[in-house]
């Protein structure tokens, strides 16, 4: 069987955390399965690194800069595409697929917002990293549930334990030695930003600790501009953009990070930080708690006193922070890319079946 694959991003490395879990997967596919073939359909970076598969081509795209050259290229260029490497079946890993292919797709989808109605109807199965997505598309798009597979993103493996040795250099890189919180996601929204800042509040008020709440956020940001009059400023440490191995190092020496936020972004990042051997903390309305209900403190949704209560809590009660690591690290072991690959395996061939 022939089978296309569209993949955004350049490297693992430096593609967002759901983006680099797709990646991995689709490596896994590729190296399952050697009597398929699969065309990849990526950018050039990317598609130097499947070069290493016998059964794997590789077609290098240039980013679509607008809306009218991307429109053009998924309704005219990519079925043409399709046709010319007899592609038998299309996968898409990015919240999209072409309305005029006669070949059937499947859409993996990692952001509910950006996709277009016509597409949900066109795509034979769609790929959902949770539940939650899986209602709403239910819910809000009126989608057949048994159109819809979860596959939950797996850690990336470049996160894990570390020793002594290397949590004091990291502390020492960025907290001065001192035990710090850690948010090592994206924000939904700027003002998420500031709930943060007064859940941390909370906590200082009530512990009067030395420990510092540190952000992987840009520089020279919005972000970094709100920090001016806030209060406990000199406690938030703002580290810029680092590549993944040097996050991972940031992730498994921090006290506890704290994901208040829900998004496939942070899923990814609370199994990262478990299997770094992290206590997680995060709200109960989250991705999170539908993978690992009892390995981490669950806070009530936007409630900015509860986040801070939870970060007391992990901070005084040192046996029930140790449950949670071991419980996190559990968790993480389970949840492979292997799994994944297996599950988006069968769903396809079940559909294909069924043709």
């Amino acid at each position: 069987m022939n089978i296309a694959m569209y993949l955004s991003g350049s490297t693992v490395d430096d593609s967002s955390h759901i983006q680099a879990f797709i990646v991995e997967t689709s490596f896994l596919l590729v190296s399952q399965h050697s009597d398929h073939r699969f065309i990849i359909i990526t950018e050039e970076k990317l598609a130097e690194q499947f070069s290493r598969y016998p059964n794997a081509e590789t077609i290098p795209l240039k980013p679509l800069s607008n809306g009218l050259l991307k429109m053009i290229w998924w309704d005219i260029k990519l079925p043409t595409m399709l046709k010319k490497v007899r592609a038998d079946i299309f996968i898409s890993f990015r919240n999209v697929c072409s309305p005029a292919a006669s070949i059937p797709q499947f859409m993996f989808i990692n952001d509910l917002e950006k996709i277009k109605r016509t597409h949900l109807e066109r795509a034979r199965s769609l790929f959902v990293p949770g539940n939650s997505i899986k209602d709403k598309l239910v819910r809000d798009h009126s989608i057949p549930e048994q159109k819809i597979k979860i596959v939950y993103p797996s850690a990336n493996k470049m996160f894990g334990i570390i020793n002594d040795e290397e949590k004091a250099i990291t502390k020492n890189k960025y907290s001065t030695n001192g035990e710090f919180f850690l948010f090592n996601s994206i924000f939904p929204a700027k003002e998420d930003f500031i709930t943060l800042l007064k859940a941390f509040s909370h906590f200082k008020k009530r512990q009067q600790s030395g420990f510092k709440l540190v952000l992987t956020l840009p520089l020279n940001s919005f972000f970094e501009r709100s920090l001016a009059g806030y209060k406990y400023r000199n406690d938030v440490v703002l580290v810029g953009t680092r590549t993944r191995q040097e996050l991972a190092l940031i992730t498994a020496s921090a006290y506890a990070v704290v994901l208040p936020y829900d998004n496939h972004e942070s899923l990814v990042m609370g199994l990262n930080t478990m299997r770094s051997g992290t206590p997680v903390i995060t709200v109960k309305q989250s991705m999170i708690n539908e993978v690992a209900p009892g390995a981490a403190l669950y806070a009530d949704s936007d409630a900015v006193k509860d986040i801070g209560e939870k970060m007391i809590q992990v901070y005084t009660d040192e046996s029930y922070r140790f449950k949670l690591i071991e419980k996190g690290k559990e968790v993480a072991a389970a949840i492979t890319a292997e799994r994944s690959a297996a599950v988006l395996w069968q769903s396809i061939s079940e559909e294909l079946r069924l043709i």
